[in-house]
């Protein structure tokens, strides 16, 4: 049974190799960055997967005020894929108040598929950054290729009642006005 519960600072190890290991699918963050979510210096959430009392991956996530939320990174160990604990994670990292759930992923990797089997629309594509940041010598910098980045979104909550919210929302207005009287029917 796998369980999803908030990181805390002795999981920072794991989290930095899984990071390391999994560095060319989830990119780099600084293990500071980690520290200070964990220690609610800043505003994101990182949850740990659990199988057996064993760490089998992470989700980091930030959080706006507006009710977005963006997935910043998830890794799976691979001997623990395809088996619902990414889909797990990400179902945690959601927030009541949230309406908007974003990621940016590479095109290329087969988690492409896996963003759309949970629902995520394809927004645009992301134009790729130079490799070459502010005052930094084109000569010593090793050229990566640059790589298409994808963006989805999801929209997951917002101004709309469930189907069985409206079904109980009818029947209370029917109790409470059982004979509406129509003003102004433009008679």
């Amino acid at each position: 049974m796998t369980i999803i519960q908030p990181a805390n600072l002795a999981d920072i190890v794991y989290i930095d190799h899984l990071r390391k290991r999994e560095g060319e699918a989830i990119g780099f963050i600084p293990k500071q960055r980690y520290e200070m979510e964990i220690d609610g210096r800043r505003g994101g959430s990182i949850l740990i997967a659990w199988e057996n009392n064993d760490p089998v991956g992470f989700i980091y996530a930030t959080h706006n005020r507006a009710g977005v939320t963006h997935i910043q990174q998830v890794a799976i160990q691979e001997d623990a894929r395809r088996m619902e604990r990414a889909t797990a994670l990400v179902n945690g990292v959601i927030k009541q108040r949230d309406y908007l759930v974003s990621l940016r992923c590479a095109a290329d990797l087969d988690a492409t598929k896996f963003w759309e089997a949970l629902g995520f629309q394809l927004q645009d594509h992301v134009s790729p950054k130079s490799v070459y940041g502010t005052g930094k010598d084109k000569a010593t910098i090793t050229a990566r290729p640059k790589r298409d980045i994808l963006r989805f979104q999801k929209v997951v909550g917002g101004l709309w009642i469930p189907l069985n919210g409206l079904e109980t929302l009818s029947s209370k207005i029917d109790e409470e006005f059982p004979n509406p009287t129509i003003i102004g029917s433009g008679d």
